[in-house]
């Protein structure tokens, strides 16, 4: 009996990756057929790399003579049972192709129908027709039943360099003649089975781990060839040929039954007539012409190496004493783990190293396909005797050549990483580990790009890929004594364009911006980041889309974008932002001059200014928190005052404590810019006006450069005061005990005229008290406002919520407060010695009713009362006392005026 190999098979031993022949027709017809499921394909398309289809099944639909179906990995598990009714020629095979190479691991296309009950792959009735590189799940090949591959009534079928996961293996039935099941892993699976009428079949180096049924059976088929398999653990036997199939060669096979840890091996070991009680079993009927020998067999303890027409023998020389011309060359080699020390999955590959009986010491004349499981050749162990045909050729799957593993190592020449832009320029390193000290004599990189494989003399070699795509590079190495290994290295993609960014920029009048990176990559990003340039950034894995931005302070800043992707590359975009208000810088020129500040649901404090004499409002802008100790969302009030210096002196009250900063609103002088903010700084602090317990409101007045600021704290009114230039405070005084006042007020406000502070007090009695502070005469004086003049509201029904008041350089003092939903106001002329009556505002004015709360800052003769309603709607309306007549209400808050502003909760305003 002489087996030979098809040529389809001699072209991949060569190799150890598909070779497609020429399509004659002049280039009409692809030579490959792609299958990628993921976005963009398509089961009605012509299969391209652009289009490919989402199926197998559709591929295999169409395929023709001579063309390969490349089945890439795609975004999940191809869920079908590919059935395979076109057929190849013996010059021009049909190949199904998953991960390219004899090695297969985790990238390898995993196949298994979507019932889970039928076979992945279904060859009916073809020829010539190979499937190689898949991890399988399908059927269940245990007592007969449905396999993951199924062959019937084909010829040269080859079945190669493929996994086997869960319960299926491969049957052949029918007539089919000369299928070759090679290269493959059989984890935990079923194994081969061959039925009746199948001849000429080869089962050659593959590994079968722990199967859950005989690794190799046949039955009725003769002149079969089951060689250089690694056979470990099997449930039933290992190789049994039964019914009538004569002519069956079993050599070089390394077998192993027994295996002690529970967790590989559990189903099948504790009863005997599970786990099988011999390993190599032939028929009577089967042993006419049939061959067993070059093998290693290690039984069970308890069971028996062979079984021959029915007899069996516990050991090789038993077997070949009664029998002579079997098992002649046969050994016992126990290569498990607990003898090899290799832990989990064994690598049988080091088998023949740890073993030198197992080295070099198969026959050499017995059919394979040219290389061992991972695609190596046979080489001669240094170090190894020699078989009796004078052979190299190791027993089991795997052949020792000493290198114990090659790296490949691919990565970009000037930045490292495995993707890039073409031209892409790439370094890869070979790293053999040799058990033998012998020199390689060639390194030969094929870079997977269609370009010729580079050799070399150096273990370091370049390239440069062109085009854009997908590549695989692997190398095969070959040392001076002939001796070749085969390895793969990580998987290199180019694409035409490169990681890029092109951000747009918008910044409205508020400083609030909005930045758009644009950016794009073909790989994946890894991280963009963003440094908006004053001091603030934000990173993250993943291309935000848009940033929003407020900036504090207008100004021009540089904004740098660095982005990342997996590719390795860097790219770093910088612009300059433009963040400026021109209309807040013209509310600064000289001219009759408001500031508004409000703290908003944003928790931001912001401030707009207004220049009457320009008719301008700038909008709302942040106020820096450079300095504070404080949380903005914490403040419940608030109070400013112009000096005449033209500095804002702004207050807050945040978590009983009084912070103040200050905003430059005339011309740069003394470093600080037109419109610049000073850092925040604790009044009640050791250093200012001293901490003061229980502060519910506050309220500020100034004269010249000095600031005086009014504490409300439980009932009482405490007064400090203040010089900007030297940042020095006086301690808190009781205001309320110097005049004599009761311990009941709710609001506090005040105002100088010429070097007197007068201070309104609305007491929770419903009356409004002033008291007089005369710095010149060091004293103060005060009385009963509204016993005066009368209440404009029932006592004893409803109070005033707040008083505020304002000075005109006439000498009058303007209180105003609200009542029963009205603004309402009243004089007090200290030339004279006389309080007006009240005036409703809200009447004269026509504002909008209810409002809850009120800011007064005076601009000459004018005073400007701003109110804000429970929505946060501020309105103003302009007292005109030179010309005695109100303005009419008007929004402030609106796109015009000071801008939107949303939640507003808090207000103070000061003028100058």
């Amino acid at each position: 009996m002489r087996f030979r190999q098809s040529a389809v098979l001699v072209v991949a031993a060569a190799t150890g990756i598909v070779t497609v022949p020429a399509v004659s027709a002049a280039g009409a017809v692809p030579t490959v057929l792609f299958v990628n499921k993921t976005a963009g394909c398509s089961d009605t398309g012509s299969g391209t790399e652009a289009t490919p289809f989402c199926s197998i099944s559709a591929a295999a639909a169409v395929v023709l003579p001579g063309q390969t179906v490349q089945v890439a990995m795609g975004d999940d598990e191809y869920e079908e049972s590919v059935h395979v009714t076109h057929s190849g020629t013996a010059e021009q095979p049909i190949t199904f192709v998953g991960r390219p190479g004899n090695a297969p691991d985790a990238s390898q296309p995993w196949v298994r129908s979507a019932s889970g009950t039928e076979s992945a792959f279904v060859l009916d009735g073809v020829h010539d027709v190979v499937v190689r590189g898949f991890q399988l799940v399908a059927g269940s090949d245990v007592e007969g039943g449905t396999p993951a591959v199924q062959v019937t009534d084909s010829q040269r079928v080859s079945v190669d360099g493929t996994t086997f996961q869960g319960l299926g293996g491969v049957a052949v039935t029918g007539t089919s003649d000369h299928v070759t099941v090679s290269r493959n892993y059989f984890k935990t699976s079923g194994g081969v089975r061959l039925g009746a009428g199948v001849r000429d079949s080869l089962i050659t180096t593959n590994e079968f781990f722990g199967t859950q049924s005989t690794a190799v059976s046949t039955l009725d088929a003769p002149n079969t060839a089951v060689t250089n398999n690694t056979i470990a653990f099997s449930c039933g036997e290992s190789v049994k040929i039964d019914g009538a199939s004569t002519g069956a060669l079993v050599e070089n096979n390394l077998i192993t039954a027994g295996y002690t840890p529970a967790d590989v091996y559990t189903n099948c070991e504790a009863q005997p007539i599970g786990r099988g009680e011999t390993e190599i079993s032939v028929s009577a009927a089967s042993a006419t012409g049939s061959k067993v020998d070059y093998n290693s067999v290690h039984p069970w303890s308890d069971a028996n190496a062979y079984t021959w027409a029915g007899t069996s023998y516990r050991t090789a020389a038993a077997f070949a004493a009664a029998q002579p011309g079997q098992a002649a060359n046969d050994i016992d080699v126990d290569f498990t783990c607990q003898t090899a020390g290799c832990g989990g999955m064994p690598p049988y590959y080091r088998a023949a190293v740890a073993h030198p009986a197992l080295a070099d010491s198969a026959d050499p004349d017995a059919p394979g396909v040219g290389t061992d499981l991972r695609g190596l050749t046979y080489a001669d162990n240094p170090g190894a005797t020699n078989g009796p045909k004078g052979g190299v050729r190791d027993r089991g799957a795997f052949e020792a050549t000493g290198q114990r593993e090659v790296e490949l190592s691919v990565t970009g020449t000037s930045s490292p990483g495995t993707r890039g832009t073409t031209p892409f320029t790439v370094t890869a390193t070979v790293t053999p580990k040799s058990d033998w000290p012998i020199q390689q004599a060639d390194y030969a990189v094929d870079f997977g790009d269609g370009s010729a494989p580079v050799h070399s003399t150096s273990p370091t070699v370049s390239h440069t890929y062109l085009t854009a795509g997908t590549f695989y590079p692997t190398v095969v190495i070959t040392d001076r004594n002939g001796g070749r290994a085969f390895g793969a290295g990580t998987v290199i993609r180019t694409a035409a364009t490169e990681l890029a960014a092109n951000p747009e920029i918008t910044v409205t009048p508020s400083l609030y911006a909005t930045i758009v990176p644009n950016a794009s990559t073909p790989w994946s990003f890894t991280s963009e980041e963003i440094d908006f340039g004053d001091g603030t950034h934000q990173s993250q894995t993943y291309p935000q889309g848009t940033y929003y931005h407020q900036y504090m302070v207008p100004g021009d800043y540089q904004l740098t974008l660095t982005h990342r992707d997996d590719s390795g590359k860097v790219l770093v975009t910088k612009r300059t932002v433009h963040a400026l208000s021109p209309r807040d810088a013209a509310a600064l020129q000289p001219g009759k001059r408001v500031q508004l500040l409000a703290r908003s649901a944003n928790d931001w404090l912001s401030d707009a200014g207004a220049n009457y004499d320009k008719g301008v409002w700038g909008p709302f802008l942040p106020v820096p928190t450079t300095g504070a100790a404080f949380a903005t969302k914490d403040v419940t009030a608030m109070a400013s005052t112009a000096t005449s210096d033209q500095y804002l002196r702004a207050f807050a009250l945040a978590g009983g404590k009084v912070y103040s900063a200050d905003r430059n609103l005339g011309p740069a002088a003394g470093g600080v810019a037109q419109g610049q903010w000073l850092p925040w700084k604790e009044v009640t602090g050791a250093n200012g006006a001293g901490s003061l317990s229980g502060i519910t409101q506050i309220a500020t007045a100034s004269t010249g450069n000095r600031i005086h600021v009014l504490a409300l704290a439980g009932g009482r009114v405490y007064e400090a005061s203040g010089d900007r230039a030297s940042g020095t405070w006086s301690k808190w005084g009781d205001i309320t005990a110097a005049l004599g006042f009761p311990a009941n007020t709710t609001s506090v406000s005040a105002a100088f005229i010429g070097n007197v502070l007068h201070v309104a007090m609305l007491g929770s009695d419903g009356h409004i008290r002033v008291g007089d502070g005369d710095y010149n005469r060091g004293r103060w004086s005060g009385g009963d406002m509204t016993a005066a003049i009368g209440f404009a509201w029932p006592n004893d029904l409803m109070h005033p919520t707040q008083v505020a008041v304002g000075a005109t350089p006439d000498g009058k003092l303007h209180i105003f407060t609200m009542a029963l939903g009205k603004l309402l106001e009243s004089g007090g002329d200290y030339v004279a010695g006389r309080w007006s009556p009240w005036a409703d505002v809200t009447a004269a004015t026509g504002l909008s009713t209810p409002n809850h709360t009120l800011a007064v800052a005076p601009n000459g003769m004018t005073l400007r009362v701003f109110a804000m309603d429970a929505y946060g709607n501020i309105s103003e309306v302009d007292g005109d006392y030179a010309a005695g007549r109100w303005s009419k209400s008007a929004y402030v808050n609106t796109p015009t005026g000071a801008g939107i502003l949303s939640g507003t909760t808090v207000i103070t305003a000061a003028g100058l």
